[in-house]
């Protein structure tokens, strides 16, 4: 291709990457807006006064919900295709979120209110971001 053919292409090209980009962005936030929502402390709040052992389980949420969002967006057919299946990878990640909360809360409670980082916070990073990288390999196909 040359330069001139390539540029002919920009306008439509960097509109499909502006849609898919905003769609992942939306779903993103979103799902880090609803599992903040569904977690049983304010963890916003925590994040904002340094909390480590919050920060670690929340970055670990936020790697594990944008790795199948990234699969999507490279793989869908059009944003209908998408959206359909943003919705698919936020909610098996919060799934796994709601099940992981509820088998370590009383660790992780202890760790945040002690803002210690120990195994509960460092295990639920490490197990939502490989629920991330099983929902995007899944999603990849």
């Amino acid at each position: 291709m040359t330069a001139a053919e390539i540029l002919a292409y920009f306008p439509a090209t960097f509109l499909s990457f502006l849609i898919a980009f905003s769609l992942g962005l939306v779903f993103w936030v979103a799902g880090l807006v609803v599992v903040s929502m569904i977690t049983p402390h304010a963890e916003l709040t925590l994040l904002r006064a340094g909390n480590t052992p919050c920060a670690l389980a929340f970055g670990g949420k936020a790697i594990g919900m944008v790795l199948p969002i990234a699969a999507v967006a490279r793989s869908a057919a059009g944003p209908l295709d998408q959206v359909i299946w943003c919705i698919v990878a936020v909610a098996v990640q919060l799934v796994v979120h709601l099940i992981l909360t509820t088998l370590l809360e009383g660790r992780l409670k202890q760790e945040i209110e002690a803002n210690q980082v120990g195994g509960g916070a460092v295990f639920i990073a490490f197990m939502q971001i490989g629920a991330g990288i099983l929902n995007n390999a899944v999603m990849s196909g």
